[in-house]
């Protein structure tokens, strides 16, 4: 895939304790909405907003069940469904420790023509979108860990985002595809899994799939 970049940036003072994002996509070629930005809600909900502006009038408002505390500083913006218009992608890590660290809300803003669908699930990953097929639609990897005879692995399992969703598509491209949990690649395929142990970790949806 294609990206663009757009800056992330908090638009108050960080002693406020709910915190207001901006991400920066005025001036990029195709989209619907020319400012984005990303409001936390009181602290006992543990929810945010995601309020989409076209000239200055709010066009959409899209609420979401996690906070923006740590988030990367900047979106990836792509066309993901291949209907012409930017989609755009953002992560927050989720502060754990550990290998914890590593989970992070992969969140997605998906555009229907005129508005957005917002999905997001928590991954282990910082992987990228890729387009195996050359069809122009992403093929969005998740990602989770399993122990099979005393070792770790990462799991990836493969989805599309086909009207309103995500479809899981594993199947199409020969995954799910284990790889081995060390400190120097996790890139290398581990060949040894049983085919039949590989295919009982397919996945419908990844972990905390969450759409609206």
């Amino acid at each position: 895939m294609i990206y663009q970049k757009a800056k992330i940036t908090q638009l108050i003072d960080t002693t406020i304790e709910n915190k207001l994002l901006q991400i920066q996509v005025k001036g990029i070629k195709g989209m619907v909405v020319d400012q984005i930005q990303l409001l936390e809600l009181e602290r006992t909900t543990e929810a945010s907003q995601i309020i989409l502006y076209q000239q200055n009038k709010v066009v959409q408002k899209l609420q979401v069940p996690f906070w923006f505390r740590h988030i990367l500083p900047l979106a990836e913006i792509a066309d993901f469904n291949a209907d012409g218009i930017p989609d755009i992608k953002f992560r927050i890590y989720t502060g754990g420790n550990g290998s914890a660290a590593l989970l992070n809300y992969k969140v997605f803003l998906m555009s229907q023509q005129n508005k957005y669908r917002v999905f997001s699930f928590v991954d282990f990953s910082a992987e990228k979108e890729y387009d195996f097929n050359k069809d122009g639609i992403a093929e969005i990897l998740g990602c989770t860990t399993t122990n099979y005879k005393g070792h770790n692995y990462w799991v990836y399992n493969v989805y599309n985002w086909i009207n309103g969703s995500l479809v899981m598509v594993s199947k199409d491209f020969g995954y799910p595809f284990w790889t081995k949990v060390d400190n120097r690649s996790n890139k290398v395929v581990a060949k040894e899994i049983p085919e039949d142990i590989r295919q009982s970790t397919l996945r419908s949806f990844p972990t905390e799939y969450f759409v609206r």
